[in-house]
């Protein structure tokens, strides 16, 4: 048996590299899976110093929660799901990474809407345009979602914008450049 450190696929992959700051875009935010299985896990690489500092991380749905709520929901799912809070100094500076944008997948405005305020971010946050697109939405939202995004440009940079699909079978992401 071949050990992860022994696999020939890995060769030239560096194991502690810290990836480029970058904005996670999370749309479905206000549902299960962000709360009880992303935040906590992202959490986590956070607290084993497996993600930068300026990590955001933007939910987007249809509620009209504020960033504040949106920050004590997924709170509450750290603490019930994902094992617990280190310390509260600890959530806190994970939790300034923390946004929401309300919107709704089938209207441009708010796709609009949302590249402004991702563009604020990357000013704010030192994120430079890197940005992954994580579509945590039923499968008939996909294409919506995609065609949204690259209509606003927001998919124009392959080396810098990436879209995940999170299907039933699991995570698919497709680098794009359309």
């Amino acid at each position: 048996m071949v050990s992860l450190l022994e696999n020939p696929l890995r060769v030239g992959l560096q194991h502690d590299r810290i990836p480029a700051p970058q904005i996670l875009v999370i749309f479905g935010a206000s549902g299960d899976l962000t709360q009880r299985k992303l935040v906590p896990a992202l959490y986590q690489m956070r607290l084993e110093r497996r993600l930068p500092p300026e990590m955001t991380i933007v939910g987007v749905a249809r509620r009209d929660w504020s960033h504040d709520f949106f920050r004590e929901h997924l709170k509450q799912g750290v603490e019930e799901f994902g094992g617990g809070l280190e310390s509260s100094a600890t959530w806190d500076k994970f939790a300034e990474g923390l946004f929401y944008c309300p919107g709704n997948i089938d209207k441009p405005e708010d796709y609009q809407r949302l590249k402004q305020f991702l563009m604020e971010l990357d000013e704010k946050r030192g994120t430079q345009g890197n940005r992954v697109f994580y579509l945590s939405v039923a499968p008939r939202f996909f294409a919506e979602a995609a065609q949204q995004l690259g209509n606003v440009g927001m998919l124009a940079d392959a080396s810098k914008q990436r879209l995940v699909i999170e299907s039933p079978l699991g995570v698919i992401c497709l680098l794009l450049n359309p």
